[in-house]
C-alpha cells in the first residue's frame, strides 16, 4: 500500500500505516465499503447534505470509532453540528489565513512530533508569554482546530499523547479562559473528532498543575482526566517518552518548538494548505434543517464559574 497525500507536518510510512490498520482490524475492501456507506448516509441527511465530506476524514473517524459505523456517524454528526455552533472558532479563520502577516504563535508554541511513538502522535503545547493580558484564547483555539482539520485529512495514527508545559503559565492565564468558548472547543474535539487520547503529561507542574487539572475536570470526560500524569522535570517526562520522540526543548531529537513554529508559518501561507483550510469552513451543518427539535447545545452540564480548588 502506498500512502497518498503525505504532508510534511504528519509523515507516516507505509509500514506504520499497515501496522495501524492491522491493529484496528481494518481490511481495505471492507474499509472502502464502510466509507461508501457513510457517504450515502451523509447525503441523505437534510442538515448535512450541502456540506462537503472527504474520504480521508471518514476513515480517520472510523479509526477513532474502532470501525463502528454507528459511532462514526454520531461523531460526524456532532463534528458538523458543533462547528456550526462555533463560527468564531471555525469560519472566522478566513481573514486570518488571507493576512500575509498573520502569526497565531506569538504567545504560545504548539507542535505535533514528526515521528509516531508506537503508532501515536505526540503533541506539545507551551505558553511562551508570561503576560496573561496578551493571551487571546480564541486565537489559540481557532488555530488548534485548523491544525486538527489538517490532521483529519493527512495524519494517520492510533491516537494522541499530549504534553502541556506550564512553565510560563499562571493563574492569571486560567482566569482569562472564556467558559463558553472553551466548552465549544471541547465539544468539537471530544464529541466531534473524538480521537483517542492515550496519555496526558503536564510538565513543570508547580502548584498551578492541580488548578489546571481541576479546570479540565469541569469540561472533559473523567476517563481523559484520569490519564493525566504530572512531572516536575524533563527527566521525569523522559521516563515515559523516549528522547527520540521529544523536541529539542526537552532534550529530544525532534525539531525545537521554535523550529516547528517556523515550519507551520511557512506551510500555512502556501496556497494549497491555505485554500484547503478555508474550504473546511464549509464543514458545518445547517441546524435549521435538522429533523426534530433543534437545540443550541453550547454547554454540557451547567456551571457558573471555574473552580480551581
Amino acid at each position: 500500500m502506498h500512502i497518498k497525500d503525505q504532508h510534511p507536518f504528519y509523515p507516516t510510512s507505509d509500514d506504520e500505516r499497515l501496522q495501524i490498520r492491522k491493529e484496528l482490524g481494518f481490511k481495505e475492501s471492507i474499509l472502502q465499503e464502510d466509507i461508501d456507506s457513510i457517504i450515502e448516509w451523509f447525503q441523505k441527511q437534510p442538515h448535512l447534505v450541502d456540506a462537503p465530506i472527504g474520504r480521508d476524514y471518514i476513515e480517520k473517524t472510523l479509526m477513532a470509532s474502532k470501525g463502528s459505523l454507528e459511532k462514526a456517524k454520531r461523531k460526524i454528526d456532532n463534528f458538523y453540528k458543533y462547528r456550526s455552533l462555533a463560527p468564531e472558532l471555525v469560519q472566522d479563520r478566513t481573514d486570518d489565513l488571507n493576512n500575509p502577516n498573520y502569526d497565531p504563535w506569538t504567545v504560545y508554541r504548539q507542535a505535533a512530533m514528526l515521528k509516531l511513538f508506537n503508532g501515536k502522535r505526540i503533541s506539545v503545547f507551551k505558553l511562551t508569554e508570561q503576560n496573561a493580558s496578551k493571551m487571546f484564547l480564541e486565537v489559540i483555539l481557532r488555530n488548534t482546530i485548523m491544525l486538527g482539520d489538517l490532521r483529519m485529512k493527512y495524519d494517520y495514527m492510533l491516537g494522541d499523547i499530549w504534553i502541556f508545559d506550564l512553565q510560563n503559565a499562571s493563574l492569571s492565564h486560567l482566569l482569562r479562559v472564556n467558559l463558553l468558548m472553551f466548552q465549544k472547543f471541547v465539544n468539537i474535539l471530544q464529541d466531534g473528532i473524538g480521537i483517542k487520547v492515550y496519555e496526558i503529561h503536564v510538565i513543570n507542574a508547580t502548584s498551578l498543575g492541580q488548578s489546571f487539572i481541576n479546570m479540565l475536570r469541569q469540561f472533559v470526560k473523567p476517563k481523559i482526566v484520569e490519564k493525566i500524569v504530572t512531572h516536575k522535570t524533563t527527566k521525569e517526562l523522559q521516563e515515559h517518552i523516549p528522547k527520540t520522540y521529544l523536541p529539542k526543548d526537552y532534550g529530544g531529537d525532534q525539531p525545537s518548538l521554535d523550529e516547528f513554529k517556523e515550519l507551520y508559518k511557512r506551510e500555512m501561507k502556501k496556497d494549497t494548505t491555505k485554500n484547503y483550510l478555508i474550504g473546511c469552513c464549509q464543514q458545518i451543518s445547517d441546524e435549521k434543517r435538522r429533523p426534530g427539535d433543534v437545540k443550541e447545545e453550547y454547554l454540557v452540564g451547567s456551571f457558573k464559574k471555574l473552580d480551581f480548588d
